[in-house]
């Protein structure tokens, strides 16, 4: 069976009913039947309700995943750090997992400071407060950061994200076996699966 990781964005693109709402939704319906196991990353560093803002406890989080019919999905766990993962959900980390991560940011966003006190002391922000409207821009990369690193860390087959950032992870070395698909082609590759086995089957 295959393991896909959604980006986090999914999640937007089904609250928000974006075109690719069908696809993802394609995706999660091979989970409920068994075809693929399919997971996301529960944490609080992303504006992910309607109107901006993180939510506050994971028990939160898994309800509006139900409400918008993605419940039935595994949650992965990020590097628990205070005010940027749920409480109780995330990874004790070493060295090592947190520059794997700043890897993975700066890989994705080059041009992004990867540490908070460094991008908030260049756009003149307070470093006290991760909650400031100028502070989502660099909470929201450090979570598709967290995004990769979890899906990487849980030993997962493919990456599914329609943003373009994450395609930069190809043009590194050290990102060499990173399979990395649009919800688009993922749903036409799961439509595909059965018809492969079939022919299989008949020879």
């Amino acid at each position: 069976m295959l393991n896909l990781t959604l980006d986090i964005n999914c999640f937007a693109d089904v609250e928000e009913s974006r075109p690719i709402r069908g696809d993802i939704l394609k995706i999660t319906e091979a989970a409920r039947r068994g075809e693929a196991d399919v997971a996301i990353l529960a944490s609080s560093s992303f504006e992910c309700q309607p109107g901006g803002g993180s939510f506050n406890r994971l028990a939160d989080f898994r309800a509006r995943m139900v409400e918008i019919g993605l419940g039935e999905i595994t949650l992965l766990r990020p590097i628990a750090r205070h005010g940027r993962s749920f409480h109780g959900f995330g990874i004790m980390s070493d060295e090592a997992a947190v520059l794997r991560e700043r890897l993975i940011f700066r890989t994705l966003f080059p041009t992004i400071p990867a540490r908070w006190s460094d991008f908030a002391a260049i756009n003149g922000l307070d470093k006290r407060d991760l909650c400031s409207a100028g502070a989502w821009k660099w909470r929201n990369c450090l979570g598709a950061a967290q995004t990769f690193w979890a899906h990487e860390n849980a030993q997962r087959d493919i990456f599914v994200t329609s943003d373009q950032s994450f395609s930069r992870l190809r043009n590194k070395a050290e990102f060499a076996g990173a399979v990395i698909l649009t919800p688009t082609q993922t749903a036409q590759m799961l439509a595909d699966r059965p018809a492969v086995r079939r022919h299989t089957r008949e020879m």
